[in-house]
């Protein structure tokens, strides 16, 4: 097929010139540099012989040095995509507005998630999370198909990343500011009749537009398949020959155009949609609950598929957004990095510094020998450059002659060594450190451990925050993809685990039931809109292993967890039979759990005693000092200062110790006695200190 050759302009062929010019204005813009990085990328993270240029290579085999690989850039990869594939998506959404509501919100769901598991979404998500940190790109692809089911199923797939050309002017992650993308594939007659009918088969067939399935004429690199080109053109006459093997370069394009459009608008709420993305039916509702009908200016999406030279499909889509939906590992306004990138200058130096170090060891070991001219007796000099560095090699040289003596082997550099440390440290560095792959360090504690994992974590912020952003931009197009085409009556049978049982239940789920009495649909999802909440759960059995591990710790902390609970959270195969079982009989105590249960009633009744001890003895020492007060009133402006600087507030308000009132007589201090005659009597103190019924501080 030559891509130079003029395309005759008529209305039957307009759309696959623009097709084709525009294809190859964005290949000529960074597409062909972009699958040439690709598939070195892709290399790299493979090995098997491929870290290597040929160029490289070619002059290490000159020099006689080997060329081996030490791949420590795929177990770096693989720990970023192991995150992944132990963290699952969860799709959630919450009603915004119009008629939606929680309910609905929730019903919505769960028929989302049904659909992630029929289409294995968490699989398809590692994928495209792999091409973006391999291949720097990974693309979803999402639409509906009517193979299995005439009402339509929605199906989510991945895309080769070296098959989508985005719009090379475009600078944003979200595919809405791009002006079209491109996908080019190479199909059979069957394959093209399969997507777009048997009428577009028969004119790709007149089309005259096969050729091989090589790509290489384009200057395009090669496609990752199960059978690789090793001798491009040797099977050119076969296939050829056979309709069953020609294959036509199809580039299917969406873009976006900017038209008068029907419409409808709600007044109450201002919405506007465009009808060609409604069903007839979604349209009467709208009409009969009060929508307008009108044409403004609106953002399309025209999808026009085609070979090199014939239009196959030309009409708009029936989306309101394009079917692809990228993931980029690092993004900066249209420049795409993988973490593969990052790695590999370091996994090339740790690869060059490997192969020194051994030539230099190999080097070593036949370094050469320097023996007089005709002094060998059992073997002459050929047979010792071939034989002079094996084991219990035996040398015998003339009497009186000259001793063979072994060439000294260089030692081995000592900037190589130190170049491999640094190249496997630099590498963990750029990609993802030793603790997040698993390795331990010199940490010991469990904690430190936990701790230094989670901070390696930081490492991958940018690509799981992005990943993140992916997941949003999917759930938004199969949100909208359900309300526009899941407008009929389904049944789902939904599986969900019993809260209190941990049994799993088959449940039916009917969407879309129209209810005679009322006049009005049950569970109906085309109402309202709902925002999208993504979240991340872990895998099943990692959730459960840590659910029964908090479970226990909290059981061993005297919180009451019912057996049936903690056997829900085990691993163990038939739990659910163990959990009814238990549930028709009674379970015997445990005796350490009634044990601490009366250990923390003892507690609390002697705190409550001694509570009841220190409030008496409160009383008592202020009916004391009342007594005190009302027989020396004038002791009560001392006291209250004493209060006072000791911080005591009064709860009531005022001084803290009432004050007698003013010109009120009173008995005064006693007088001393001096009198020797009659001195105080020793019985005086001798009950000091005792707590007695009389005023202690009164005498």
């Amino acid at each position: 097929m030559s891509t130079t050759a003029p395309i005759k302009n008529t209305p039957d062929n307009k759309g696959a010139t623009e097709n084709w010019h525009r294809y190859l204005y964005a290949k000529y813009r960074g597409h062909l540099e972009f699958t040439a990085t690709a598939r070195m990328l892709e290399g790299m993270y493979l090995g098997g012989g491929r870290q290597w240029t040929d160029e490289d290579r070619a002059i290490l085999e000159e020099q006689g040095r080997p060329a081996y690989e030490f791949n420590e850039l795929q177990p770096s990869i693989n720990s970023a995509i192991g995150y992944q594939i132990h963290n699952r998506m969860d799709i959630a959404f919450k009603p915004r507005g119009g008629e939606a509501d929680q309910a609905t919100a929730s019903l919505l769901s769960k028929v989302v998630m049904q659909i992630a598991d029929q289409n294995a979404l968490h699989w398809h998500e590692t994928t495209v999370f792999s091409d973006g940190l391999i291949m720097r790109r990974g693309f979803f692809d999402i639409r509906i198909n009517f193979d299995a089911n005439i009402k339509g199923e929605l199906e989510i797939c991945a895309l080769d990343p070296m098959d989508v050309v985005p719009d090379p002017d475009a600078k944003t992650y979200d595919p809405d500011g791009w002006k079209d993308v491109t996908i080019t594939r190479w199909l059979t007659l069957e394959e093209i009749a399969e997507r777009w009918g048997q009428e577009a088969a028969d004119r790709a067939r007149g089309s005259g537009d096969e050729s091989s399935d090589y790509g290489y004429q384009d200057g395009e690199s090669e496609r990752n398949k199960f059978g690789q080109i090793r001798f491009p053109g040797q099977y050119d006459a076969v296939g050829q020959q056979d309709n069953d093997l020609k294959r036509y370069r199809v580039l299917d394009r969406q873009k976006f155009v900017y038209e008068k459009t029907d419409c409808l608008i709600w007044p109450d709420t201002g919405d506007i949609s465009v009808i060609g993305t409604m069903s007839e039916q979604s349209v009467a509702d709208a009409l009969a609950k009060g929508a307008i009908k009108t044409k403004r200016m609106r953002k399309r999406v025209k999808w026009c598929v085609s070979t090199y030279s014939t239009v196959l499909f030309d009409d708009y889509s029936p989306y309101e957004h394009f079917t692809v939906v990228p993931y980029f590992c690092y993004f900066r306004r249209g420049e795409t990095r993988s973490m593969t990138d990052a790695g590999l200058g370091p996994q090339t130096a740790l690869n060059k510094a490997i192969s020194q170090y051994i030539h230099v060891i190999n080097s070593a070991a036949n370094s050469g020998w320097i023996v007089e001219e005709e002094s060998l007796t059992n073997m002459d000099t050929e047979d010792l450059e071939t034989r002079g560095s094996k084991s219990g090699l035996v040398l015998e040289f003339k009497k009186n002659a000259a001793k063979p003596t072994k060439i000294e082997a260089n030692s081995v550099p000592t900037g190589v060594d130190k170049m491999i440390t640094h190249a496997v440290n630099f590498l963990k560095d750029v990609t993802v450190p030793d603790a997040m792959r698993g390795t331990q360090g010199q940490e010991v504690s469990g904690v430190a451990i936990q701790t230094k994992q989670f901070a390696s974590q930081q490492q991958l912020a940018i690509p799981l925050d992005n990943l993140a952003y992916t997941r949003q931009l999917l759930a938004k197009r199969i949100i909208k993809l359900v309300q526009r085409y899941y407008d009929s009556y389904r049944i789902f049978r939904i599986t969900e685990t019993d809260p209190l049982t941990g049994k799993e239940q088959v449940n039916t789920l009917e969407i879309n039931k129209f209810d005679p009495a009322t006049g009005t649909y049950l569970n109906d999802v085309t109402l309202g809109t709902y925002d999208v909440v993504i979240s991340e759960q872990p895998m099943q059995v990692t959730f459960e292993n840590s659910q029964f591990t908090q479970a226990l710790e909290m059981r061993d902390k005297g919180i009451r967890i019912p057996d049936a609970t903690v056997l829900r959270y085990s691993n163990l195969a038939d739990k659910h039979q163990i959990i009814e079982q238990m549930a028709g009989q009674e379970q015997p105590s445990d005796p350490t759990l009634e044990a601490k249960a009366k250990l923390l009633e003892a507690q609390t009744r002697k705190a409550d005693a001694e509570a009841v001890a220190t409030a008496v003895t409160t009383q008592y020492s202020a009916l004391q000092a009342s007594q005190v007060l009302a027989s020396l009133p004038q002791t009560a402006p001392l006291a209250d200062g004493l209060l006072g600087s000791a911080g005591y507030v009064d709860r009531n308000g005022g001084t803290a110790v009432p004050q007698p009132p003013l010109g009120q007589p009173h008995a005064g201090l006693p007088e001393p006695n001096t009198d020797p005659l009659t001195p105080l009597s020793p019985a005086r103190g001798l009950d000091q200190g005792i707590e007695t019924l009389e005023a202690d501080g009164v005498r």
